[in-house]
Parts: C-alpha cells; structure tokens; sequence
C-alpha cells in the first residue's frame, strides 16, 4: 500500500507536468502570432510610406514636404529590420515564407518607389529654393545677389538631378519633379549670359586696376559679345558699365598728351613751359600770335624750337619786334593741344 504522502508527492507533480504542459502551447502559439504580427506591422508600414506621397500628390496635385515621407520611410525601415530580426529566430519552419514576404514589399514598395522618391524629393527641395533665390534676386534687379543664387541653382538643372527624377515610379509624380526641372532650367538660362557679362566685368575692373590692360580687353571683348543678348532687367546696367570700362581701358592704353602750363615772353624770344615731357614740338604743333597795344592779334611764324632736355621746356625763336617812337605794349598767346596760353605783356621802349 502507497505511503500517504507518497501520493500526495505523485498527484502534485502529475499536477505540476500538466500546468506546464497546457501553459507552454499558448506560448508557442503567442510567438507564431507575433511573428505574423510584426511582418504585418512591417508591411502596412512600407506600403503607408509610399502611399503618404502618393495620396497626397493626388489630392493636392503637389508634393508633399521630404520631411513628411522621410518620417515614414524611417519607421517602415525600422519595422523591416525589427521584422527579419524577429523571423529569423521566431518562425520556425515558415521563416522562408515571412522572409520572402518582408523582402517582396520592400523590394516593391521602398526600394524601387519610396527611395527613388525620397532621392528625388531632395532635389527637388534644393532646386525650388535656388529658383526662389533668383526670381527674388530678379525682382530686387539686384545682380549680386543673382550670381549667387544662379550659381547655386546650377547644380539642380545638370543631367544627374533629371536622372534622379526620371527614377520615380509614378509618372504623375514624376511629371511634378520634372516640372520643376524645366522652370529651373529655364530660368538658369534666361539671366546666364547676364552673370557671365557681370562676372567678366568684375574681372576687368580688377585687371585694369592692376594694369593688367591685356587681360582686361580679353574680359572686356567677352562682355562687347553678349551684350545684344542680356535680359531687360539687367541690360541697361551692364551696358553702362562696360562702357565706363571701357573708357578706363582707352584712357591706359592712350599716351598722355602734355599740357602748356605757362608762356613767358621777351622780345625775340618765348619760354614754354608744360606738364608733363613732350615727346617733340614743331612748329605745325603751336600757333603764335602777338597783339601790339592791345590791338588785333598778328600770326607769328617761329623761327627756331628748342627743347631742354627733359623736355618740359620749349624755347622759340621769333622776330624781334623794333622800336619805334612810341612805347609798345606786347601781349604773345602761344594755342597748343586745344589750349590757349597768353604771356604777361612786356614793354618795347620807344627810341
């Protein structure tokens, strides 16, 4: 006969295996629904991140903001790596199955959709804001600002960022993305020519303030080529600058023309003094006349010229005027290079 207690000990463990046995299936049956679960959550969340720009592009006919898909691409791409972590060590024998599940919607959904959008959309946010930069930088006709932002829209209107849009999926999609390449080319080509005018001319106010004249009539024919082709907002400036250029070109490469300063007069003989050195003097180069007693002024015919040597000094020889019985009062006045220059008058004593 069973000790008492013995049986006790038997019914309890009996009791034990039992509870252990009921409660370990709803365990495994738990794990095979979160399994499930998770691949679900994983799936609709990869499937919303595509649909948030698509709903949204067909109800507003735009795009919606990166950040908004961004946000949803990220929990879809954390739910996907939460999801084959799961299945690999929860799934047992339909591992392949959830496996090919999980990588089917993504394949579908993020990498040849979301993603390509995604790439897209950052373009496309960049290139909307430089195309801003210059249509402001138009409206304020403020040329400095729009070499700026030109420069920074080039980057959106080169055959790489088409081909980031030509990657997007949906072609309705993909025709606002396209759009938005157009109006930036467009505009990128309309003010070119104006930037490139604009940038040569800073170019050769530099050279000429360096002396560089060679370089700066390089700049300059550049500019004389383009501007028949500047945008009306700009032209008149332009233009008017290179001009001013221009003349500071021409005045460097003009050689300085002396200027009569001062003539002094004796009788037979008139001292020039000018500016700077001539480089000779003839007597085509002056005209001399002479006014007796303040009446009409003669020509006078010079009959040497002489230069000092660091001719800045002219001597002329002219006839000497004779006495006569009245006291003269004589007045020379020597025109050189469109100027006019009168000596102080000097006395001829009368005999």
């Amino acid at each position: 006969m069973v000790n008492a207690k013995k049986m006790i000990s038997i019914v309890m463990m009996s009791f034990l295996f039992c509870s252990l046995l009921f409660s370990f299936q709803p365990t495994v049956s738990e794990a095979k629904g979160n399994v499930a679960t998770t691949v679900h959550e994983a799936k609709a969340q990869m499937k919303k991140a595509h649909a948030t720009y698509v709903t949204h592009v067909q109800k507003t006919g735009k795009l919606p903001p990166h950040a908004t898909v961004l946000a949803e691409y990220k929990k879809a791409h954390h739910l996907y790596v939460q999801a084959k972590r799961v299945v690999q060590t929860s799934a047992g024998k339909e591992k392949k199955k959830y496996v090919s599940e999980l990588d089917g919607t993504y394949k579908t959904y993020m990498a040849k959709r979301v993603i390509p959008y995604l790439n897209a959309s950052v373009v496309f946010e960049g290139s909307t804001k430089a195309r801003m930069a210059v249509e402001q930088a138009v409206a304020d006709e403020d040329i400095d600002a729009l070499q700026t932002a030109h420069k920074q829209l080039q980057v959106y209107v080169q055959n790489r960022q088409l081909h980031a849009y030509n990657k997007v999926f949906e072609a309705n999609v993909r025709q606002l993305f396209l759009g938005e390449f157009s109006k930036g080319k467009t505009l990128y080509d309309k003010y070119a020519r104006d930037v490139k005018v604009y940038e040569q001319l800073l170019k050769a106010h530099e050279y000429l303030e360096d002396g560089k004249v060679v370089e700066a009539k390089k700049a300059l024919d550049i500019v004389e080529g383009l501007l028949t082709k500047l945008s009306d907002t700009f032209r008149t400036d332009l233009i008017n600058e290179y001009h001013t250029l221009l003349e500071v070109y021409n005045d460097l490469m003009t050689s300085p023309v002396a200027g009569l300063d001062y003539v002094e007069a004796t009788n037979g003989a008139l001292t020039l003094y000018f500016d700077i050195a001539v480089s000779s003097l003839t007597a085509a180069d002056v005209k001399i006349t002479m006014s007796l007693n303040k009446g009409e002024e003669q020509v006078v015919q010079p009959l040497e010229i002489t230069l000092s040597d660091d001719r800045t000094m002219a001597t002329i020889t002219v006839p000497m005027i004779p006495q006569t019985d009245q006291e003269q009062s004589v007045v020379y006045a020597v025109e050189y290079a469109g100027g006019k220059v009168s000596a102080d008058p000097f006395t001829i004593s009368k005999k």
